[in-house]
């Protein structure tokens, strides 16, 4: 027979009024009775009827995690680190991808606010625009964004100008002076942050902002590094040294190339990435990278959204998270 409130208010001796107010989550249960109560609960492999308490409470118990592209590694290691976050929630976390379906995220976003769906929403790398994302707040439904700043939600994010300066400055400091940039305009990546620290540390050690030596690729993906690697080198002001704030994969597909090419990395050819996906790790030679703290975006985003669907914080909230820059072989 499924378990009761009335068998847990038995064994911890309080009343089912009392359990109840501890599994609906409110106030004045004292955190001794809080405690006691979920830990029976849990022994007692208690599960709330979370359809019911939908209906009672007008919510929908779950927090919407929405990608534009689940096959990102940046994606991923955000979503590990939703999922394994320290706190408990009693909610569900339910994923929508739009890669490969008809819905574009402006439709999906229209959807999950008007019907719902949804108590909250967490947006990884969204590429649409700050307009597009207004719907949640017009529908009063918490949102907080990853990965990028939006004036009137709620974000996480890192400080990519320091980052892309740390970068550049470590090239710098290797005696680069000739250091091209490639960047990626994609909405979701906070392109003019990064190249804005790429500027200033330049302009730190004396060097000139070159905007022949800035390249744009279409997208974070080795064969776009393939690709762009011919015109770094058919450049009239030979770089010695690229900083790619487009991505890792923009950056792996680079040194790939080079080898093919026969040209050495680091030796001939010095590449810096941005974001510290695994593969920087396993690529010959590894990547020199600019880290973002993908498990901990992750951990705070769930946690910032839940105190939003629950009251608990009603202020519009901004994290930044500190970049860490990682040396290794390629540079």
């Amino acid at each position: 027979m499924p378990v009761t409130l009335k068998d847990i208010a038995e064994k911890a001796g309080v009343t089912s009024a009392t359990v109840s107010m501890v599994i609906n989550n409110k106030p004045n249960i004292s955190a001794a009775t809080r405690k006691r109560v979920l830990r029976i609960a849990r022994e007692l492999n208690y599960y709330p009827n979370a359809i019911a308490r939908g209906l009672a409470t007008r919510k929908a118990n779950a927090i919407g995690v929405i990608v534009p592209n689940l096959a990102s590694s940046f994606v991923v290691r955000i979503l590990q680190g939703i999922k394994s976050t320290n706190r408990d929630i009693d909610y569900t976390v339910q994923l929508f991808d739009t890669i490969g379906q008809k819905e574009t995220e402006s439709q999906l976003f229209q959807r999950l606010a008007r019907e719902r769906r949804i108590d909250g929403a967490i947006l990884i790398g969204s590429t649409e625009s700050d307009e597009e994302l207004r719907v949640f707040k017009d529908e009063s439904v918490p949102c907080i964004v990853v990965a990028r700043t939006c004036d009137f939600l709620d974000s996480v994010y890192v400080n990519n100008a320091r980052g892309a300066d740390d970068a550049t400055d470590y090239l710098a400091n290797k005696g680069h002076r000739d250091i091209a940039c490639v960047i990626c305009r994609k909405q979701s990546l906070p392109t003019n942050d990064r190249l804005a620290g790429y500027e200033a540390a330049l302009k730190r050690h004396g060097m000139a902002v070159d905007q022949d030596m800035v390249l744009e690729v279409a997208d974070d993906t080795m064969p776009e590094g393939r690709k762009v690697f011919e015109r770094l080198m058919s450049l009239s002001r030979k770089p010695s040294a690229v900083f790619v704030p487009a991505g890792d994969m923009v950056a792996i597909g680079i040194v790939k190339e080079a080898k093919h090419r026969g040209i050495e990395v680091p030796a001939q050819f010095a590449v810096v990435g941005y974001d510290d996906i695994p593969a920087a790790e396993v690529v010959e030679p590894t990547l020199t990278t600019v880290r973002q703290p993908k498990l901990e975006m992750g951990d705070h985003a769930i946690n910032i959204i839940v105190d939003k669907v629950e009251g608990r914080e009603t202020a519009l909230k901004h994290k930044e998270l500190p970049t860490k820059f990682i040396p290794r072989e390629s540079a």
